[in-house]
């Protein structure tokens, strides 16, 4: 199970950081409100539809980001 999730970490970043990738990611960023407010005024339902997909992009940074930190367990690298 272990060897499936780092490769699926893996595949995360091999999307991700290509020059497409990045050109999603950055648009899903916008589309999922990462950097605004999900409250919808009034709208319990609304704003639990917006948490969940600002919940969906930070999965995908957080697939990248334990990736990145765990590369840098391994080889030493703090950056």
């Amino acid at each position: 199970m272990v060897k499936e999730i780092e490769a699926l970490k893996s595949m995360y970043k091999q999307v991700f950081t290509s020059e497409s990738g990045e050109k999603v990611l950055k648009d899903l960023e916008a589309r999922c409100n990462f950097r605004n407010t999900i409250f919808v005024q009034n709208d319990s339902n609304g704003t639990a539809f917006e948490e969940g997909k600002r919940t969906v992009y930070l999965h995908i940074l957080n697939m990248l980001e334990e990736e990145t930190n765990e590369r840098n367990r391994t080889t030493g690298n703090p950056t």
